[in-house]
């Protein structure tokens, strides 16, 4: 199956090591042949909506093509770290909150955002939301509770009406059941957690995700890059969701100057093995005739 889109690719502008600048991006997509393909920079919290607007002037001076989209990818927050940061409670030259508050260790209450609003949507012309989980809220004491904190999440995403595209489902999962957060080390990545997550979480998101109309993305690194029994995981979850009637979209999560095009032929034939056709995508956007 021939890959068309890429709908998740971040440039110079997003707040981590991001460093691909739009004109380039656009090259690298034409060169793959895609059809569809979209900026969409990270924004976690209001604190750093100032990287949104840098790629919206950036995006809006060039005479891109149509299949060229802006968006952008939001990340589940804890409603107590948006609602510090709105009020300003933080020390602007120590504390910055670009990524939250992830050294502070209170419990979980389940109350979760993101951080945008109809309002940015329209003032920056924001096309698609992909919607993420990043890391845990708070720091889960055993590998149930990570997983089931993780489900939380995403199933708000889900349910989120500015979310379109659910991205990298479970992705991050394994430095979470592993303390990563909090040691900041490869021996504290656990990726055998995804062998442990419940069957009926999966088909719940996805029942979540469909009845919402949303999307779910094939995010490329994700499903190539972890453990060779990630693979299997990742797609017999897919396959399964395509069975309920989930459509997908398909993410590079390009976060290098140029694409790693390799991963493109690997995912085609993946897909192909899979049963996956054109008719299993779509894109969560009008497009203009």
């Amino acid at each position: 199956m021939k890959i068309l889109q890429d709908l998740h690719i971040h440039s110079h502008h997003s707040c981590d090591s991001a460093c691909s600048t739009q004109q380039d991006i656009r090259k690298d997509r034409e060169a793959l042949g895609l059809r569809h393909y979209a900026v969409t920079d990270h924004l976690h919290t209001q604190y750093n909506i100032s990287d949104i607007e840098s790629s919206r002037h950036d995006f809006l001076g060039h005479n891109f093509p149509a299949g060229f989209h802006f968006g952008v990818e939001v990340t589940c927050m804890a409603t107590w770290e948006c609602e510090r940061i709105a009020a300003g409670d933080f020390i602007p030259k120590g504390d910055v909150p670009i990524y939250g508050f992830r050294d502070d260790e209170r419990p979980f209450d389940g109350r979760m955002c993101i951080g945008i609003d109809e309002n940015d949507i329209r003032k920056y012309g924001i096309e698609l939301v992909v919607g993420g989980v990043h890391w845990p809220q708070g720091f889960p004491s055993s590998r149930t509770d990570a997983i089931d904190n993780y489900f939380k999440q995403e199933m708000f995403l889900a349910a989120h009406p500015l979310v379109s595209v659910v991205a990298h489902p479970w992705d991050s999962l394994q430095h979470a059941a592993g303390d990563w957060f909090r040691h900041r080390d490869k021996a504290h990545i656990d990726w055998s957690v995804y062998k442990d997550i419940p069957r009926e979480m999966d088909d719940r998101l996805g029942e979540e995700i469909l009845k919402n109309g949303k999307l779910a993305e094939i995010n490329l690194p994700c499903v190539l890059k972890g453990p060779d029994y990630v693979r299997p995981l990742c797609m017999e979850r897919f396959r399964r969701w395509k069975e309920m009637g989930v459509k997908f979209t398909l993410g590079s999560d390009q976060h290098s100057a140029h694409p790693d095009v390799e991963l493109f032929s690997i995912m085609e034939k993946v897909l192909d093995d899979y049963g996956f056709t054109q008719d299993d995508f779509a894109l969560p956007f009008e497009v203009q005739a």
